[in-house]
């Protein structure tokens, strides 16, 4: 099928007139047969690779997506189109219903599971029998960034698609480093000489970077200065759960803006519920951790807020990403403090575990569940499926926090560069190129751009979020 066939389909199943950047190359690979990767910017619709993949092949497309509001809010997007023959198998299905749905796959062109899913040896059997026109890894850089941390199902997915007779795959991504989509292709055990891989731009033109560097005393008043002259909607990114309920709480009490907290205490419904409210423009702010916003096609976020420093610059140019979808002007702010690295790095020695704890699992072949962190535990028993001596286990720990820690180093630099923000991403991404935009960052000299929109402070709207029972802390968790 050439590039005219393509816009011809894309026109009846999409009403698109023409493919945005990077969408075109992707699709024509896929079609041709061959496994792809492709990373391309937050908001250039990737989803629409694998949709319009999906109509033009025979069978049935499962997407591997990391998180329950992502498929629930892709599933909704589908049947907002028109498309019916499309469900999510998530945790939150009764048991009747998840039942009705694998005896009925048949009638499904789009499968939503998380990589948890794929674990589960009768729904293994059950996909057995499906013709697959395609396996979707969305978010493919969580195989790399989450794998060995907290979720080693994403290690399996290799194993799941042999199982599944090797279909043809997709993986999809906003920001991959060389190493990341090693670790990609790697994990999904693809022959590299099967794949075709696209690159698409790391930078965002209408994002502008800035970094206010301060004690950690002052975020919260320098916050506020900030919410008071940016136009909602907008996204504030925490790396504590206790201190995004806590400033949510602050900025309800403080200002007439509609805010909600985001994270993994919540309860599914709740996160479901907020991501909702976000969409439909019933909350103007949402204080989150990492877990919100991958995926989320909101198209007007005005600014990325981060109150503590990301754990890398993946992490960061993913959050940040989901500002401005619109093309319209939008910023980026960290909050910086030299604390909040200190205070990572501490955590991080603490997320790894000793030797006499290799040690004592290696002998006795088992992983206690009642010790240690997530990432600990996840750490342990990737040694022992993977059979590593005791040499061995320690080299590949050591190896780990090493690479953690230069993360966090990168990270660090991007904060406290005197040079462009810009191009120390682009750099870290290994992309050579750059077109410096009329507004980049502070650093360049150029004061930060006016954003285009309604500014909400005062007594202006009534909070309509779902109830929720905010942990009080006269200091507000401060780091």
């Amino acid at each position: 099928m050439d590039e005219a066939q393509l816009k011809s389909e894309l026109q009846k199943y999409f009403g698109y007139p023409a493919f945005k950047e990077g969408q075109l190359d992707p699709i024509l690979s896929v079609l041709a047969g061959k496994h792809t990767l492709a990373t391309l910017p937050t908001g250039t619709g990737k989803s629409l690779i694998y949709q319009l993949s999906g109509y033009l092949l025979d069978g049935m497309v499962v997407i591997v997506s990391p998180l329950l509001s992502l498929m629930e809010d892709q599933v909704a997007q589908l049947k907002f189109m028109g498309e019916k023959r499309t469900a999510s198998l998530n945790s939150m299905l009764q048991f009747e219903e998840r039942q009705k749905l694998l005896s009925s796959l048949d009638q499904i062109k789009f499968l939503f599971l998380s990589p948890e899913m794929l674990q589960n040896q009768f729904v293994m059997n059950q996909l057995k029998q499906i013709p697959l026109a395609l396996f979707v890894v969305d978010e493919a850089h969580c195989i790399s960034q989450w794998g060995l941390d907290f979720r080693s199902d994403y290690l399996f997915l290799g194993a799941a698609r042999q199982a599944l007779g090797n279909p043809l795959t997709l993986a999809l991504t906003a920001t991959a480093t060389s190493a990341v989509m090693g670790d990609i292709i790697g994990s999904l055990h693809i022959d590299g000489n099967a794949l075709n891989v696209f690159e698409g731009p790391v930078d965002r033109a209408n994002i502008y970077y800035k970094v206010a560097a301060m004690p950690p005393e002052e975020k919260n008043e320098h916050l506020l200065e900030l919410l008071k002259r940016y136009p909602s909607p907008g996204i504030v990114y925490f790396s504590s759960k206790a201190q995004a309920d806590a400033v949510a709480f602050m900025i309800r009490k403080k200002t007439s803006l509609r805010v909600e907290a985001y994270h993994a205490d919540r309860t599914n419904e709740d996160r479901i519920t907020i991501q909702h409210q976000f969409l439909q423009d019933e909350l103007d702010l949402i204080c989150a951790t990492s877990a919100f916003g991958m995926g989320i096609n909101k198209a007007n976020i005005r600014y990325v807020i981060h109150y503590h420093m990301p754990n890398s610059l993946e992490e960061y140019v993913q959050e940040i990403g989901r500002a401005g979808r619109d093309g319209q002007q939008s910023t980026a702010v960290l909050l910086y403090s030299e604390t909040d690295y200190n205070f990572k790095v501490k955590m991080l020695q603490g997320d790894f575990p000793s030797d006499f704890t290799i040690e004592s699992a290696i002998k006795n072949k088992a992983v206690n569940p009642d010790y240690g962190s997530p990432t600990e535990q996840t750490l342990l028993q990737h040694i022992l499926r993977q059979q590593l001596t005791k040499e061995e286990a320690k080299q590949f720990i050591a190896a780990r926090r090493e690479l953690k820690q230069n993360l966090l180093k990168r990270m660090k630099g991007f904060a406290e560069t005197d040079n462009c923000r810009r191009a120390y991403i682009s750099a870290y991404f290994g992309k050579s190129s750059l077109v410096k935009p009329s507004h980049c960052c502070d650093n360049c000299g150029i004061e930060e751009p006016p954003l285009v929109g309604t500014i909400i402070f005062g007594n202006a709207f009534p909070t309509k979020a779902v109830p929720h029972w905010e942990k009080i802390v006269s200091d507000l968790f401060l780091l």
